[in-house]
């Protein structure tokens, strides 16, 4: 029988609530991350709490997080935990709670596992107080209500998508959109898929999302109804986890997804 995680998460998420309230953590530490770059006081000090709590609670996670990297702390791997303590960090330091940042969190199950085999996720965006949650099945928000993604776009200059501006490549791949679609970036994954769970924006997309942040956004979209895919259209679930890879996604409402991709394919 498959536990049930989401309980842990709820209290990951919790811990990570309360400390993000202190506003004074913003420097950076000297510390490296995974990614190469410089964390900042409140990366560390969540990463380290939820940490601690996997193995206070003897929680059967290997763990994969954006600032340490990888923790082995199963030999035979069972689950893997991956997550991003503090995804924004400059909009954390520099937005004074304007700019959205937030946590990401999935759990696989298997020893080399694919995103379909995601049991349970969660994300929050701190600064709204909006937090989500995948069962296995489907996505709930904090109240335990479903969350469905509304498929009546009616597609126009005025439909927001979400795309990761921040690579260069991104600008060539993404030129044809501003004719047809609004595009916009929150400067931050758990902002951009805080839109679309919201039903506030149509998709998000990016061509390089990092393993930290890939399996809360596939599960937590694919359990409200909506495509979560590359830019060939075909469904990231088969595609392995790896934290040394980065993925090309586009998601969000189906309909939005098809047309984003068919005009990207049309340049």
């Amino acid at each position: 029988m498959q536990p049930n995680f989401l309980p842990h998460l709820k209290q990951m998420v919790a811990l990570a609530q309360e400390a993000i309230k202190d506003t004074t953590l913003t420097q950076e530490t000297g510390i490296v991350n995974s990614k190469g770059q410089r964390s900042i006081g409140m990366d560390v000090h969540i990463e380290t709490l939820l940490v601690n709590y996997i193995k206070e609670n003897k929680l059967p996670f290997n763990i994969f997080s954006e600032e340490v990297g990888t923790i082995v702390l199963h030999e035979k791997q069972e689950y893997l935990i991956a997550f991003d303590p503090l995804d924004g960090s400059t909009n954390y330091k520099v937005g004074k709670n304007l700019l959205p940042y937030g946590l990401l969190i999935a759990v696989y199950k298997g020893e080399k596992p694919q995103l379909k085999d995601i049991v349970a996720a969660a994300g929050i965006e701190y600064t709204r107080n909006l937090s989500w949650f995948f069962d296995g099945e489907k996505t709930v928000d904090a109240q335990g209500q479903q969350i469905n993604i509304k498929e009546d776009w009616i597609i126009s200059k005025s439909t927001p998508v979400y795309l990761d501006l921040y690579y260069k490549d991104c600008y060539q791949l993404y030129s044809a959109l501003p004719q047809q679609v609004f595009v916009r970036n929150s400067g931050s994954t758990a902002g951009n898929l805080s839109y679309v769970l919201a039903n506030v924006g149509a998709a998000l997309g990016g061509i390089c999302m990092r393993g930290e942040e890939i399996g809360t956004v596939y599960a937590l979209i694919k359990g409200a109804g909506g495509a979560v895919v590359n830019y060939n259209g075909t469904d990231l679930g088969e595609i392995f986890f790896d934290p040394e890879t980065t993925y090309p996604i586009l998601a969000g409402a189906k309909s939005v997804v098809k047309f984003v991709i068919s005009r990207i394919k049309s340049k």
